[in-house]
């Protein structure tokens, strides 16, 4: 099993570090939890690091160079891995395609970049995150303690990967339709802990199939990169 680097925009995608640090920290949240249910993921060994990180926004070889959009962002990270920087054999980030379908070019910048001593994979989660947590139903509806007939009820009928924090719609939101729900059912708040018990517990097959424009390319890269996982 590899190591690798997780990169993601939020706590909730990849965690947070335990104390100030300027270094990558010890990889939680939802997309780590995820990967190493899908693919050959040492996902207590791997790293995690924000996509606002100063590594990523600049870097030096040979010279300072200022790095612009995520594709620079991915290659400024593969030289941290390259140039032995950070104890990991690849990288696994994700992005929210966040009303931007330009993003969805970003898997395959990805695996253009990819080389054998540093592999790529990126994933977009569409519209957002939240979609990744909200369509593993079977799994949000044990760790709320409901059936997922009450837990159907209770969300829109529209498609998870249609949920967008910027609609006007009420229950279109998908963070505050997370909370909500989260509060109704089980008296707790939405929370990185929260979103990781749901992860822990998701049935990959199901996710699949309620995110088919993001999940699933990610989980079939995944796999191709890193092979199946191993039980």
């Amino acid at each position: 099993m590899k190591r690798v680097l997780f990169i993601g925009d939020g706590d909730h995608d990849i965690g947070k570090p335990e104390w100030p640090t300027d270094d990558a920290f010890p990889a939680r949240g939802v997309v780590p939890l995820l990967a190493e249910r899908v693919t050959a993921i040492d996902r207590p060994g791997s790293m995690a690091m924000h996509w606002a990180h100063p590594r990523l926004a600049r870097f030096s070889v040979g010279r300072p160079t200022k790095t612009h959009g995520y594709p620079e962002k991915f290659r400024a990270a593969q030289l941290q891995v390259e140039y032995g920087r950070l104890p990991v054999e690849g990288i696994v980030c994700v992005v929210d395609e966040d009303k931007k379908p330009e993003r969805l070019q970003l898997p395959g910048n990805a695996q253009e970049l990819t080389t054998k001593r540093c592999p790529i994979v990126c994933g977009v989660a569409v519209q957002s995150i939240e979609a990744w947590t909200l369509g593993a139903l079977t799994a949000l509806a044990d760790v709320l303690g409901i059936t997922i007939q009450k837990l159907r009820r209770a969300c829109p009928a529209a498609p998870v990967e249609d949920l967008y924090e910027g609609s006007g719609k009420e229950g279109r939101q998908p963070k505050p339709l997370l909370n909500e729900l989260a509060e109704r059912f089980a008296h707790r708040r939405d929370s990185l802990e929260l979103r990781e018990e749901v992860a822990a517990r998701t049935d990959i097959a199901e996710l699949v199939t309620m995110c088919p424009t993001g999940f699933a390319p990610f989980a079939a890269a995944l796999r191709r990169c890193f092979g199946p996982p191993i039980v």
